[in-house]
């Protein structure tokens, strides 16, 4: 009997939406800076993270330059340190409790050219 009261309370207070799935939503990253990067310069970069249309706050990145000798990330993890010249590639991935294999995670690449 209580088990009956209890779902017809979460029925009423609306709760059955909260757990319920709404299905898969796209999820789309977006690097938002300059691909080309000067020897012994720093440049700033963000990443977009839209989820259903909507833009994600403070999403978890994991960042890694293909080539740290050419290119590398402040610290912060928010701009590039053009060390040598030559090409990298920056690869971000979405991360999240939800994505419980990296394999699948949504991932971005880009091409990154550091000139003299």
């Amino acid at each position: 009997m209580l088990a009956v009261l209890l779902a017809m309370a979460a029925v009423a207070c609306g709760l059955i939406d909260v757990f319920q799935s709404s299905g898969v939503e796209a999820v789309t990253l977006v690097y938002q800076g300059n691909a080309f990067v000067r020897v012994d310069s720093t440049v700033a970069f963000t990443v977009v993270v839209q989820v259903g249309g909507a833009t994600l706050s403070r999403p978890h990145l994991s960042i890694t330059s293909s080539d740290t000798s050419i290119v590398a990330l402040t610290p912060g993890r928010d701009s590039l340190i053009g060390r040598n010249t030559g090409n990298a590639t920056l690869t971000i991935r979405l991360e999240s409790s939800m994505l419980t294999d990296p394999a699948t995670a949504p991932t971005l690449t880009q091409a990154l050219h550091v000139r003299p």
